[in-house]
This record gives structure tokens, C-alpha cells and sequence, in this order.
């Protein structure tokens, strides 16, 4: 076939020059219409427009809620699950080396330290292998291993110090063959470890005791043996739970009826919140709860108190709190508290609501300490606002403590 080279570059270039023509048509229509929307929009009276402007936001499409950073609680759940199964893995690993009941050959392949601590103060970095007593009857002690995190690992890029344990603890136990491993908790506070037949002579439950940082509030976890393994029963520090420690105080299992369960007893200064007493100082009353075993849970049973000034006074402060007149009146002396020969209910919830009404209001009150300068101070402040209101009571000197006046004074 016969070519025609410049017919063929006049073609083209014609085709293209139309084709410019038409894109340059088009473009100056599509500005037009551009311009037209615009003005028709800006021609809107204000409720119209902003309905333009609605449709225009809710047809955009939302924000990508993958790239928002997870809650502080998920990372820090999230660096604990790594950390758990990190610890897990390097304790199966040693354990499965030790194929005799020989727990110094145990100690040796966990690079721990092995005996009871002695001092409950002591947390070795090292870790530590502490017998818990031969369990099952086997001949060998049953192993509690507290595996400490820092040496052996530090935090990871987006972790912090703060959200990993400082410790991971295990029971080993011998099945005849070899070391078996069971995870029991992790945890940042001191704890101690015992083993107790704490549902009856034929059963063996592991007792953790966690202090809780400062406030060395106690706290119970529970595991139960059986099969050379350890499972979780109960835990204390669970939001179920309805147990509740005491600062600084003390915990013990005993059978206090003889039926063969024991019955976990809490004791310690009380925290009853409307009457705040000083941490470290003299003030307040002591408590002591005893908790039953439902078969589930450990829950609360009776709980006594010490009869002393403070006592008496936390529970006429939290009486009027309930506008429980008549329970408030029972802890005073009625003829001294209203300086009268003939003293009736009605006349002292008269004088609450016409003199004290801040008592029947939500109000924390503080108690002061005068320490050993002052002993015998039962003074209580309330902070309010614009003022500061200081009382001063007074109990008879007999064992029941009952409230013979009050008097209050604005300021210290």
C-alpha cells in the first residue's frame, strides 16, 4: 500500500486541533455550571444554606477510626498478654531440662534463687524458688517461682515502665515425669505465698496475700491444687468481689465454727468515709470482718467494731447523713447533749435542723490529731467554701462513750 506521509501529519493534526477545540469547550461549560452552582448557593437565604452545607458534611465520609490510638488500658492489657506469655514460655523451656524431682537442679536451670524469703520487705531482682510443702502426697514439694521481669525484659517501643508487671508467679509441681508449670498471677506490689486446706482437711488452696502500694491494704488470691496443676478460685481485687481490707491491716484464714472451712478475718483501722481520719496518726477505730465461704466466693459474714470515742462519733455523724434521727439520739446522753431536765426526740431533731443543719447535708468531715501534746483531742473539722467550722465534743466516761455536748466554733 502506498503511504501518504504528509496527508497523514495534516490529519493528525487537524484531529487534534479539534479536539483541542472540543476539551476547551467543554472545560468553559463545566466553569459555567461551577459559576452557576456557586452564585445559586451563595443566592441561598442563611437556613438553606446551611442545609446545603448539612448535606455536604453528612455525604463526607466519616473519620477512620482505626488510626485514633487504643485506650491506655488496652495497651497496657495488651504489653501484660506479651509479657505473660514471654515469662511462660522461658519457664517451660528451663522446667523441661529438669528430668528429676530435684528442686536445686530446678533453681539452677531457672537462674533463681532457692528457699523461702525471709524478709517480706525483700523482692530479688533475680527472682526466687520457694517450697510450698509437699501438696499431694508425692514425696516433693510443690514450687512457687516468682519470675521478676526487669532483668529479663525491658519495655518494648510504645510500652512503658509502668504498664508491665514487675513479677510473674508459677506453681511447679513434680507429676512423675517431669515439671509442670502453672501460671497463677502477675503483679507489681509484695505478696507473700502459703498453702492452706482452706475447704476442708482433704483439700489444698494457695494463698496469695498482694499489699496494695502505700496503703499496704491486703488482698487475697486463691488458687486451688489438684492433678498437679493450680487454677484460680477467688480473687479479692476483682469487681465482684465484695471484700474489703483495711489500711495497714491484717490478714488470716481460720476456722472459727469447727466445720472444717476456714473463714478468711480482715482487721485494721476502719475507713468509713463521712469521718476522715488522719493516715499516720491516732485517731479512728479498729475493725475486724470475717468472711464465709458460699461455695464461690468469700462474703462477708459480721463485722465488729471498737467502742471508743471516734466510733460513737462516725456513727452519730452518719445517723443524721440518714436523717435517722432516732438512731443519732441513742449515742447521746439526752438531758447533758440538750442541756434540759426534760429531753424528747423531738426537741433534739429541733436543734440538728435549727443549729447543725451541715450534719443532715453531704459533707465529709476530717477528724483532727493533737498528737501526744493533746491525747484526749476528739475535735473534727468540716471545710467548707467561704468557711471552716471546728467541733468540739464531748462523751461521758463510762465504756458506752456517749456524746454529752457539742460545741462549735467558725475557724481553727
Amino acid at each position: 500500500m502506498k503511504r501518504y506521509p504528509f496527508l497523514s501529519t495534516v490529519f493528525v493534526r487537524r484531529v487534534s486541533a479539534r479536539t483541542n477545540s472540543s476539551v476547551a469547550a467543554l472545560t468553559l461549560l463545566a466553569l459555567t455550571f461551577c459559576v452557576a452552582g456557586l452564585v445559586a448557593v451563595s443566592c441561598l437565604d442563611p437556613p438553606a444554606r446551611a442545609a446545603q452545607q448539612e448535606k455536604v458534611s453528612q455525604d463526607e465520609p466519616p473519620p477512620d477510626l482505626d488510626e485514633a490510638e487504643p485506650p491506655a488500658e488496652e495497651v497496657r492489657s495488651a504489653a501484660i498478654a506479651k509479657l505473660r506469655q514471654a515469662a511462660t514460655a522461658e519457664v517451660e523451656a528451663a522446667a523441661a531440662t529438669v528430668t528429676a524431682p530435684d528442686p536445686q537442679a530446678l533453681a539452677k536451670a531457672l537462674g533463681v534463687e532457692l528457699g523461702p524469703n525471709t524478709d517480706e520487705n525483700d523482692v530479688p531482682d533475680a527472682g526466687r524458688l520457694e517450697p510450698l510443702g509437699d501438696l499431694d502426697g508425692d514425696g516433693v514439694p510443690e514450687m512457687a517461682l516468682r519470675w521478676a521481669r526487669p532483668p529479663r525484659r525491658v519495655p518494648e517501643p510504645g510500652e512503658e515502665e509502668g504498664q508491665l508487671s514487675a513479677w510473674v508467679l508459677f506453681l511447679l509441681a513434680w507429676d512423675g515425669a517431669r515439671w509442670r508449670p502453672s501460671h497463677l498471677m502477675e503483679a507489681t506490689e509484695l505478696f507473700t505465698v502459703q498453702a492452706l486446706p482452706l475447704l476442708g482437711p482433704a483439700t489444698r488452696e494457695l494463698v496469695v496475700l498482694v499489699s496494695a502500694g502505700s496503703t499496704a491494704v491486703q488482698y487475697p488470691v486463691i488458687f486451688q491444687f489438684g492433678n498437679h496443676t493450680a487454677t484460680l478460685l477467688w480473687d479479692a481485687r476483682a469487681e465482684e468481689s465484695r471484700y474489703q481490707g483495711y489500711v495497714h491491716g491484717n490478714v488470716e484464714f481460720r476456722d472459727e465454727n469447727g466445720d472444717g472451712v476456714f473463714e478468711l478475718v480482715t482487721s485494721g483501722r476502719a475507713d468509713p468515709g463521712l469521718l476522715v481520719f488522719p493516715p499516720q496518726g491516732r485517731r479512728g477505730f479498729e475493725a475486724r470482718a470475717v468472711y464465709v465461704w458460699d461455695g464461690k466466693a468469700y462474703v462477708p459474714g459480721k463485722t465488729e467494731y471498737s467502742a471508743n470515742e471516734d466510733y460513737i462519733l462516725y456513727r452519730f455523724i452518719s445517723a443524721l447523713h440518714l436523717r435517722d434521727f432516732r438512731r443519732a439520739y441513742a449515742l447521746i446522753d439526752p438531758a447533758k447533749f440538750l442541756k434540759t431536765q426534760k429531753p424528747s426526740l423531738e426537741a433534739f431533731r429541733k436543734q440538728i435542723e435549727g443549729t447543725w443543719p451541715e450534719f443532715l447535708d453531704d459533707h465529709i468531715f476530717e477528724a483532727r490529731d493533737g498528737g501526744a501534746t493533746v491525747p484526749d483531742d476528739s475535735s473534727f473539722e468540716l471545710k467548707l467554701e467561704d468557711r471552716v467550722y471546728t467541733y468540739a465534743p464531748a462523751f461521758s466516761p463510762d465504756t458506752k462513750h456517749l456524746l454529752t455536748g457539742l460545741e462549735r466554733r467558725e475557724g481553727r
